[in-house]
């Protein structure tokens, strides 16, 4: 399932697009932990940044996305 990234969308819209099209169930809304949140970006970043560049990318590289992603708010 593709899912479109939009830059106005909520973390927790990120995260519950990421759930999905990793086939997880997303029956306990509200449940996550702040860690889990933050793991969950983290992996979206470095999916992101993989199909970007074509390549794994580096800490520093997902540091600096997620910065950029968040700035905004």
């Amino acid at each position: 399932m593709f899912v479109h990234h939009d830059s106005r969308q909520t973390p927790s819209r990120r995260r519950a697009a990421f759930a999905a099209r990793a086939g997880e169930a997303d029956d306990e809304a509200g449940g996550d932990s702040l860690e889990d949140a933050a793991r969950d970006e983290r992996r979206l970043a470095r999916e992101r940044l993989r199909a970007e560049l074509g390549r794994d990318p580096t800490e520093e590289e997902i540091d600096e996305w997620l910065r950029r992603q968040t700035e905004g708010y």
